[in-house]
This record gives C-alpha cells, structure tokens and sequence, in this order.
C-alpha cells in the first residue's frame, strides 16, 4: 500500500487551498479567536495556527486508513 505524504507537506497545500477559496469569494484577511491573521503564507504562521492545518490532516488520514481496512 502505497504510504501517505508528509502531515506537515499536507497540512501547508490545505492551508493554500483555504486561502486559495476565501480570496475566490473575496474574503482578504481571517483572524483566529487570538487575533493571528490567518491568511498568510502557511510557514509564517504560529505553530497554534499550523496544528490546525495539521489536525485536518491527521483527521483526514484517520479516514483513510479506516476506509482501506
């Protein structure tokens, strides 16, 4: 089975296809509840920020993994 890539390689093309979807419906800036802009490259974000990005990834996988058997 081929094994899946990297969490954090994952995580920061999540994080692109976020901001990606916000600007398409022109939306510029998006602030946490700890008032981080969030609409940044994925590398300058807080590592609070990035465990976001991260836990839908593992979420994701978690699904997968479940789904092959």
């Amino acid at each position: 089975m081929t094994p899946l890539p990297d969490v954090e390689l994952v995580a920061a093309e999540v994080h692109a296809a976020w901001m990606d979807s916000k600007r398409a419906l022109g939306i510029g800036s998006r602030r946490s509840e700890t008032g981080e802009e969030l609409m940044v490259p994925y590398a300058q974000l807080s590592e609070a920020a990035k465990e976001l990005d991260r836990a839908t990834v593992r979420a994701v996988y978690a699904a997968i993994e479940r789904l092959r058997g």
